[in-house]
């Protein structure tokens, strides 16, 4: 009974669906998901910086986010940005590759049950040299960047890309951007990523059906 519902309403929306209300940045719920970058990212919040929007962080300080689905559809969000960390790929250079990208897939597959547009981000680049961060490591963060860039192409989405954004001529985190760690950007790195983020999420198409696939299935859970 409950599929045969489903599908009604599905031919139902498909038959009168219109443009959604939300078609404005200012309109929209955005979800940031991340780790330790995202957290301080101007900590504690956007509210500041970001005064004229709906921003939100939700944190998972591992690279399988999915603990935190339920959180993020608590905020019904029209999008959902999210990145990896640099310290998931293995100093040795022998990161598993596939497994990163299908963290990435899950979170992009989660959005699309919940009707929100995914904008992945690329992770920052790391300084070779500090807090143990080596050319291996730095060298996989480089290839997992050219698949997310090459993955949001494919699929038509943004990409918000922290690491073209901050990245020195030799590809790494500029020693005037981190505290020392190699890893994390200080207020100078955050205030350089700062203003390419509304740009980024202001290409978004939100013009979109009335009722997503997401939404709908949303009433049958």
């Amino acid at each position: 009974m409950r599929n045969l519902l489903l599908l009604a309403l599905l031919v139902c929306v498909s038959c009168t669906a219109t443009t959604a209300d939300i078609t404005d940045l200012t309109d929209a719920v955005v979800v940031f998901l991340g780790a330790s970058i995202t957290e301080v990212f101007y900590y504690p919040g956007y509210d500041e910086f970001f005064p004229d929007y709906d921003f939100h962080k939700v944190l998972e300080f591992g690279p399988d986010k999915s603990s935190v689905f339920p959180d993020i559809a608590d905020l019904n969000p029209d999008i959902v940005t999210f990145k990896e960390c640099g310290a998931y790929f293995d100093e040795g250079g022998d990161t598993d590759m596939p497994a990163m990208q299908g963290f990435m897939q899950d979170i992009a597959d989660f959005c699309a049950t919940i009707g929100a547009v995914p904008v992945p981000a690329t992770t920052l680049p790391i300084d070779v040299g500090f807090g143990g961060h080596t050319q291996a490591q730095l060298e996989d963060i480089i290839e997992f960047d050219i698949w997310v860039r090459g993955w949001c192409t494919d699929n038509g989405w943004e990409c918000m890309d922290y690491y073209d954004w901050i990245a020195d001529a030799d590809g790494q985190l500029p020693r005037e951007y981190h505290d020392g760690d190699g890893l994390h950007p200080n207020q100078d790195g955050y205030d350089e990523l700062g203003p390419h983020v509304i740009p980024t999420l202001e290409d978004v198409e939100l013009t979109t059906t009335g009722a997503s696939f997401g939404q709908i299935k949303a009433l049958f859970r």
